[in-house]
This record gives C-alpha cells, structure tokens and sequence, in this order.
C-alpha cells in the first residue's frame, strides 16, 4: 500500500517550518471542511487533518520523514514480483464506494431529515420521545451479468465524532474553533461492506443494523434492482 504523502497533501515543501505548515493547513481546512462545501468534502477535510496532526508534531513529523524515506527507498531497490494465487475473496462490485449522502443512489429519506437523524445519534441534542428505527434506503443497479456473479458493494455511512482542536467545546481558546466551524463535532465517513450473492434477483432487499457505527436510529436498506 502507497504510503500517503502529508506534505503533498498539506501542498508544502518537506523543509517547511512549523508555522508554514499550520497556515497551509488553516488555508485548506477553511477551502475543504465539510460545513462549508458539505461531505463531498469530507474525505480531502479528513486526510488535511491527519497530515496536519503528524506534520505539526516534530517529534511525529521526525518519526514520518523517516518512514517515508525508508518506503521510498524500499520502492527503488526492491524488486517487483508478481503472484498468482486463487482469489478467496469476491470481487468488488463497484470501483468506489457509495456515499450514501451524496451519491443518486440514495433513495429515501430526503438529505435534511437523514442528516438531521443522524446527527441526534451523536450529538443527544432534541432526540424526539420514542424515536423508532428508520429505513435509510440506497438503491444499486447492477447489469444482469453483475448480478449472475455477485460481490462486495461498499457503503460509506456519515458519522461525527469530537472535534480533536477543541475538543467537542466549539471554541479555540478564546476564539470560535475554525476547526468544526464551532459545532464541536466533525463529519467523517466508515465504509459499511455487504455480500451480494450470486445469481441474485431484482427487488432483493438486505439490512444492514448500523449500531457499531454508533448509529441507533437507522437501518440500511440496499435495495437491488437489475437493468435489464
């Protein structure tokens, strides 16, 4: 696996300075947070974030030029190999995952209410007395030759954690916390994978629980229709 580059990320010189680095990062997290531009920025806020927690740490940033240097010359003087083995696993139905905040595919219900519900699961703030579990229903079209073989599909499912600059308090110092825009938490997204079965027929309907992923009032529903 390629080894993220955090200054190509961060678009700074790997002799930066300290300060360099924070105001490149401040630049980005103002152009990239997901309360400004929404989730579809939230996987380029997320990798902003890591680089920045490594790069702004000297000690961390030590530990990484060196990582990073031993994996580039691991690249130059080994040898590439190629083996053939037996695929166990089966084959990714989709290139990419689907977001099911951002992509078509995500049917039902509307953006501000899934947003709003999945929000309350983290936050605690105005849950509604006797809130009840609600479908979140995604919808994949596969070829009818996808749905002879099966496969993976993966699903990226939006949650919020802390924010780790000002820890959940939406405030840096005496200043309102730029970070998570002064909410306290920011968005992220964790990749939900299922298993479509072979030889699978259209209208096929699978739930997902989504409580590992903190999410207690919502069930994935995929939803599998065949173009014929």
């Amino acid at each position: 696996m390629k080894k993220k580059d955090y200054y190509i990320i961060l678009g700074v010189s790997r002799s930066e300075s300290g300060s360099g680095i924070h105001k490149a990062f401040r630049n980005l997290a103002r152009t990239y947070h997901p309360g400004r531009v929404g989730p579809v920025g939230t996987r380029r806020f997320q990798d902003i974030t890591e680089a920045y927690r490594v790069l702004s740490d000297p000690q961390k940033r030590r530990d990484y030029n060196k990582s990073l240097h031993h994996a580039e010359e691991k690249i130059k003087i080994e040898p590439r190999s190629v083996k053939t083995y037996e695929r166990t696993e089966p084959e990714p139905l989709f290139p990419e995952t689907i977001s099911v905040m951002r992509d078509f595919q995500a049917v039902r219900p509307s953006f501000e209410e899934m947003f709003d519900r999945l929000v309350r699961n983290f936050t605690g703030i105005r849950v509604p007395k006797g809130e009840r579990i609600q479908e979140l229903n995604v919808e994949v079209i596969l070829t009818p030759e996808e749905a002879n073989t099966g496969g993976i599909a993966s699903f990226a499912v939006p949650v919020f954690y802390k924010c780790p600059f000002c820890g959940g308090s939406g405030q840096d110092w005496l200043f309102p916390c730029i970070h998570c825009w002064e909410q306290g938490i920011v968005e992220d997204e964790e990749t939900v994978k299922i298993r479509i079965s072979a030889m699978v027929k259209d209208g096929t309907i699978y739930e997902i629980p989504l409580k590992s992923l903190g999410i207690h009032n919502f069930h994935l529903l995929v939803h599998v229709r065949i173009d014929a």
